[in-house]
């Protein structure tokens, strides 16, 4: 999910399979301070042997976190990145031993969380997903893959978190407008396999938080959009004060417009 201008050399960059990324866009720099969205390049197949190594240099990364003074790290899992690729069968066509079946294609999955454990700590790792059910013809970014059946394939990733023993799952939900929730029965299936911390993410309103770890499924609700916007959200939320528009057109922006002046609200 990436540019050949943003790759040491213009080198394509790497993937399970060669399979280029449609219906998403990436962003590349076209001058200093500025950029635009653009079609990801088509990337080469990594082999065997590399993706043993991608597995030492996410343990490596660990350790460069710890040594930056992060309290844990959160491996990145989602949205159509490396490793959501792997998990996927549209984009995982390999035929080795990570790919194949859904067990060999959630076998990096599990080695990457293992090494990352084996550095930090598993009480100080979070794993982050987005099992969507559902997807949409919008351009988006990062959007992420729907599975044949989503269901099964994340509810086995979470069983491999749960076995590594892992402190929490992020799970982020469709975000355009109008996308459809998450089956209850899945989030049901996520609590009932996971014995970690739960956090949802994705759109939330204060009061669809409260009514998804009210009903049990969540234990947190992550907040993106409207904390860019609103940098004294947590009081805008407890005191029911009204939220800063967010403005889409500073989003990806590459300068500090859009990021640090958002007004706090004045009551």
């Amino acid at each position: 999910m990436s540019h050949t201008s943003l790759q040491p050399g213009g080198e394509a960059p790497v993937a399970p399979s060669a399979i280029r990324a449609d219906n998403v866009k990436v962003f590349i720099e076209t001058g200093p301070g500025t950029g635009t969205l653009a079609d990801p390049s088509t990337p080469r197949a990594l082999s065997t042997e590399e993706v043993k190594e991608l597995v030492e240099l996410y343990a490596q990364a660990a350790r460069n976190a710890l040594e930056a003074g992060f309290d844990g790290v959160e491996l990145h899992c989602a949205n159509g990145y490396l490793v959501n690729q792997f998990i996927s069968a549209h984009t995982n066509q390999r035929d080795d031993e990570y790919g194949g079946s859904l067990q060999n294609r959630l076998r990096f999955l599990r080695e990457i969380t293992l090494a990352v454990a084996g550095v930090v700590g598993k009480e100080r790792v979070g794993v982050r997903f987005a099992p969507l059910f559902a997807t949409t013809d919008e351009d988006r970014v990062y959007l992420g893959l729907v599975e044949e059946d989503p269901h099964q394939t994340y509810i086995e990733a979470v069983k491999i978190l749960e076995e590594v023993g892992i402190a929490y799952l992020s799970l982020a939900e469709a975000d355009w407008e109008n996308a459809p929730e998450l089956p209850e029965t899945f989030r049901e299936a996520v609590r009932k396999t996971f014995s970690g911390k739960i956090i949802y993410a994705g759109k939330y309103t204060a009061e669809r938080a409260n009514r998804v770890i009210k009903a049990g499924w969540a234990d947190l609700i992550a907040f993106g959009r409207p904390f860019i916007a609103n940098p004294d959200l947590p009081a805008r939320i407890a005191n029911d004060w009204p939220l800063n528009p967010l403005d889409p057109s500073s989003m990806y922006g590459g300068t500090d417009k859009g990021y640090t002046d958002y007004p706090t609200y004045k009551p």
